[in-house]
């Protein structure tokens, strides 16, 4: 959608809070390698968000889909689909009846980045060096592309719970490179960031589509929760127990 380059910045800065606003959506998510699109084999998940109660219900592949095939001694139930819910900063993983804890994290701080709705609070951040960049069409649905930059430390100021940031060093954290997707509405249709930590060509990157739609989710019981140590988890991943 054209505009003149002072409604252009506007339109993407409040992308993210446009977005919140909408309640909830369902998403994908993945990490790309190279340019920022989503392809079946960058997938890692797929499920529906609550944005306002700070909750994500998902089945997530636990390593890339393509990884496998580079690494065949991955055993076969570290590739199979497992159900996640992250739960404002708490991450849980489904175990028969139970939850594992997979994070240790107060559920009212800020997400890590590896969460699925990350991209979604560091977009907060987003700066004032917009360029649109053509057209694309995600799920059916019209969209404009955008490149910025977004600045991880603004993100944190305007969140109230904060962001969770990766590893390096403080000055990349104000200049990481992204891409948003925009609709008629200004609703964002795919967010994509430059991952911060290790190798820069990966991408972060989710997409958001059936806004509004009813997101039943349920956090579980304290007492169907279980906080394990490392060789717990490793037993429940080999559902040996």
């Amino acid at each position: 959608m054209a505009g003149s380059p002072e409604a252009v910045i506007a339109r993407v800065q409040g992308a993210a809070p446009r977005a919140s606003a909408a309640g909830s959506a369902r998403l994908s998510y993945g990490l790309h390698r190279g340019a920022p699109t989503l392809e079946e084999w960058d997938l890692l998940g797929e499920g529906v968000a609550d944005f306002a109660a700070r909750m994500t219900q998902v089945t997530q592949l636990l390593i890339p889909g393509y990884m496998p095939e580079n690494m065949p001694s991955v055993p076969e139930a570290f590739a199979r689909p497992r159900e996640l819910l992250y739960d404002g900063a708490t991450e849980l993983m489904r175990s028969g009846d139970s939850w594992f804890a997979v994070t240790d994290e107060d559920r009212d701080g800020p997400r890590s980045h590896q969460d699925p709705l990350w991209p979604l609070d560091a977009l907060f951040g987003a700066g004032d060096d917009v360029v649109e960049a053509g057209t694309d069409t995600i799920r059916g649905v019209a969209t404009t592309r955008h490149r910025l930059t977004v600045d991880l430390v603004a993100a944190d100021e305007a969140l109230h719970t904060g962001i969770g940031v990766p590893e390096g060093p403080f000055r990349r954290l104000r200049q990481v490179p992204a891409e948003v997707w925009l609709d008629d509405a200004g609703l964002a249709r795919r967010i994509a960031i430059q991952n911060t930590a290790g190798n820069r060509e990966v991408w972060k990157v989710v997409e958001f589509w059936d806004f509004g739609v009813a997101a039943a989710i349920t956090a579980p019981d304290a007492g169907q929760i279980t906080t394990a140590d490392p060789i717990d988890l490793q037993r429940i991943l080999m559902e040996d127990g």
